[in-house]
């Protein structure tokens, strides 16, 4: 084993994930590139929010293996070896929108089956000031980003969708309804 940023690389210098059971415990750890569709992976997502109530979506790259081209939610990523959900949360924040020091709030935990994927999928929320908060866009992940009504989303993914990821009409849409439900009730 190699450690280097944080991470920690196999002797072919590549970084690998948890393989996990339906138990959400560790099996074994594999390279990215030989996981299988029936390998279940741990992935987190993390659904910001600005002061007006709306949700911050984000459009992947065109060079993504898996849902080019398409929008989901604000931050995903992959738990790596040696990370946990909590961590892989913060750094993919940083990594994929420049967001730093922040404190997600986790949501929930499941499980979902895709064509393509089998996951456990850890949901996390912020709220930030979107005048204050400026974003630093992976550009190799992300293509661009948008700040959207839940009117308007809740519109799109009803009319259109295969303009998002396979996962999000069935999964991130929900969460970002039942969390939006959750802020909008603490207000009154």
């Amino acid at each position: 084993m190699v450690f280097g940023g944080g991470k920690i690389y196999n002797e072919n210098n590549k970084m690998r994930i948890p393989i996990v059971n339906e138990q959400d415990e560790v099996m074994v750890y594999k390279e990215r590139e030989r996981t299988t569709r029936e390998d279940i992976r741990r992935i987190v997502s993390l659904i910001v929010f600005n002061e007006k109530g709306e949700v911050l979506i984000a459009k992947r790259q065109s060079n993504k293996t898996i849902d080019p081209d398409k929008w989901g939610p604000s931050v995903a990523g992959t738990v790596d070896e040696g990370e946990s959900y909590d961590s892989t949360i913060t750094k993919e924040g940083e990594e994929e929108l420049g967001l730093k020091d922040i404190k997600p709030i986790f949501f929930k935990k499941y499980f979902y089956e895709t064509q393509n994927a089998r996951r456990f999928c850890s949901v996390y929320y912020i709220t930030i000031n979107s005048k204050e908060r400026k974003f630093l866009l992976q550009t190799d992940e992300v293509a661009e980003i948008k700040w959207i009504s839940i009117k308007d989303l809740t519109e799109w993914v009803n009319k259109n969708p295969e303009d998002f990821t396979q996962s999000f009409p069935t999964g991130s849409f929900y969460d970002i309804k039942e969390i939006y439900k959750i802020l909008h009730e603490n207000k009154n």
